[in-house]
């Protein structure tokens, strides 16, 4: 398992306190006297699954489709939480049968509490660090490039996959997708300007990995 705390990382309501228990595959979740369980055992390869606190009702819940409610809705997390007033504590990636799990600390809070685990031999990390570890843990693209000629977009680029994500990754395209490979790729789609293109799942359309085709056709990012 890959775990990471982030200390101070979130503002702190009322006098509250999050905890966290392992049991074998079993994550207990307290905050305050709520408990949220999740056997990480029945996670779906490739999900991620989130731990919220809804700030208006009050309720902390496990959402289990984070990422594909993130596409229904068009926002990154940062925006999601913020917009639909909720705040996330846990964060839990599963990919191969390993864990990547990320746990924000409210402010003030330096240690994650627990009753089974002794969390400070864990890295802790700062919020800055958030998205460096997520591509650590994932995959990124570089010296991407882009030529548009006879309504068809060509895309070069070198993915760099983490060794922690297995799964196929694919690049879609307004309803076209294509399958990644290790290294130098490039790939053609027929262009439709008012559409991004996307790495991830097949036709995925997660905005935390939008490549602007518009403004990337005739340059390099």
């Amino acid at each position: 398992m890959h775990l990471f705390v982030f200390p101070d990382a979130m503002p702190r309501r009322g006098e509250e306190r999050i905890k966290l228990n392992i049991e074998e595959t079993v994550f207990h979740f307290f905050h305050d006297e709520e408990e949220v369980i999740i056997d990480t055992a029945l996670l779906r390869d490739g999900s991620s699954t989130m731990v919220l606190n809804n700030t208006i009702t009050g309720k902390t819940y496990a959402l289990y489709n984070f990422r594909e409610i993130l596409e229904v809705l068009d926002m990154t997390p940062r925006e999601m939480l913020s917009t639909l007033s909720q705040r996330g504590f846990m964060q839990i990636d599963k990919c191969g049968g390993e864990l990547y799990v990320k746990v924000f600390l409210p402010e003030g809070e330096l240690e994650l509490l627990s009753d089974t685990t002794n969390f400070s031999e864990f890295r802790h990390e700062t919020v800055d660090r958030i998205h460096p570890l997520d591509w650590q843990y994932s995959w990124t693209l570089r010296d991407l490039t882009a030529k548009l000629a006879d309504g068809k977009v060509m895309l070069s680029f070198f993915l760099l996959r983490s060794d922690f994500w297995t799964r196929p990754l694919y690049i879609s395209h307004s309803g076209q997708t294509q399958e990644l490979t290790e290294g130098k790729n490039e790939v053609t789609f027929t262009y439709i300007p008012t559409e991004a293109a996307y790495v991830g799942n097949p036709n995925c359309r997660y905005k935390g990995r939008t490549i602007d085709l518009g403004g990337l056709v005739g340059g390099m990012i």
